[in-house]
């Protein structure tokens, strides 16, 4: 079996375990009626998801909510009508954006402001900067996240600071390729520990990709070996840059490289004091960031890819948090009232066509399609 069908029979395989884990998950939840077609439940408000913004398919769904009388919320409308025992009035339902990017600024924002409609942007704060100091043209910047706080149409809170993944054990799972580099969004690639520091974005061409999982809904961190990385890095380089990977040899040639260097190269666990004070960090820096170009600190989180563990949100309670949002799979435990903030799930936005009213989607349509993603809805390293 040559090397390049061996790399994509793992790649294969990669695809399917995330397929199995996002069905698990799908199969442990407990998610909303109304996606089977029935009533909202009394008092229910729906809060629905976005990223990258779609202009032809978020005014179709603004629309469709204006057709069918549902009123967006701002989010302490939404908090408080949560925290109320009545049932309240009417259809109501919270619209939420994460990662501040660009399409959010030239697109929702506009499109928002045509129908008179609300929504809560979570703003990742270390990538709040122009392009030249990130690298990358795919956020906003503060002054342009300010001009959205300042439409009095969206609510701004946080999705943390850096939103990273970090590498939690020395099991290999692959390496950067310019194909992964091409297909992963600039979030998927796990902070790396280098001799300059941690970085953040996609690595160069070799990197090792260890298993990773979000900083904060992980229980430690693996500091990897930079010395290990920079010699699979270097020999791509070396190699012919991406030319390398036209070889039909080049995962064995880099897999020998990295098991003949492992034995010495070796990373380790972070400390368990200096993991605590680095996911405390994520919270912290965050509120600093805000204070300091948003005029005050944020109240709400929203986790990235998946709602927090304990610690993370006993630590966003210390830190002045009083709400904390999810994604779908954290539906079933967002209702547990142990929890030491307030949390809530939310739907992807392309179920929101589900809700009651006229020109309702059909549930098989929109699940058939969504099916057919579910190896792409989880970071490559997961």
């Amino acid at each position: 079996m040559n090397s390049h069908y061996h790399s994509r029979i793992q790649a294969t395989l990669a695809g399917t375990q995330r397929a199995a884990r996002s069905v698990a998950g799908v199969l442990k939840t407990r998610y909303p009626r109304f996606l089977l077609g029935l009533p909202l439940s009394r008092g229910e408000i729906p809060v629905f998801i976005y990223h990258d913004v779609d202009p032809v398919g978020f005014a179709r769904d603004l629309q469709f909510l204006q057709i069918n009388g549902y009123r967006t919320l701002g989010l302490e409308e939404f908090l408080a009508a949560r925290g109320s025992k009545s049932g309240g009035d009417g259809r109501r339902i919270l619209l939420t954006f994460d990662d501040a990017r660009r399409s959010f600024y030239d697109s929702a924002l506009p499109t928002l402001r045509a129908f008179g409609a609300r929504a809560t942007l979570f703003v990742p704060s270390y990538w709040m900067k122009p392009p030249e100091q990130t690298g990358v043209d795919l956020f906003m910047n503060w002054q342009q996240v300010r001009a959205c706080s300042e439409s009095g149409l969206v609510d701004v809170q946080s999705h943390a600071h850096r939103h990273a993944l970090v590498f939690t054990s020395d099991r290999l799972v692959g390496f950067a390729t310019p194909r992964l580099l091409a297909r992963y969004d600039i979030y998927d690639w796990p902070m790396r520990h280098t001799a300059a520091g941690d970085r953040l974005g996609r690595p160069a061409p070799g990197s090792p990709i260890y298993r990773a999982a979000p900083l904060l809904s992980a229980g430690t961190r693996f500091m990897e070996s930079a010395g290990l990385t920079d010699a699979c890095t270097q020999h791509v380089a070396r190699s012919g840059g991406t030319d390398f990977f036209a070889r039909p040899d080049w995962a064995a040639r880099l897999r020998r490289l990295y098991s003949s260097r492992a034995g010495v190269l070796r990373g380790e666990h972070m400390k368990d004091d200096e993991f605590q004070a680095l996911v405390a960090s994520e919270l912290e820096l965050a509120r600093t960031q805000f204070r300091a170009h948003m005029g005050y600190a944020p109240t709400s989180l929203a986790y990235p890819w998946m709602l927090g563990s304990r610690h993370s949100l006993e630590v966003a309670r210390h830190c002045g948090f009083h709400s904390a949002f999810g994604v779908a799979l954290d539906y079933r435990r967002a209702r547990d009232r142990r929890l030491p903030v307030p949390t809530f799930g939310r739907l992807k936005a392309d179920w929101l066509p589900l809700l009651p009213g006229k020109g309702r989607a059909s549930f098989i349509s929109i699940a058939a399609r969504k099916i057919g993603s579910f190896s792409k809805i989880q970071h490559l390293a997961h």
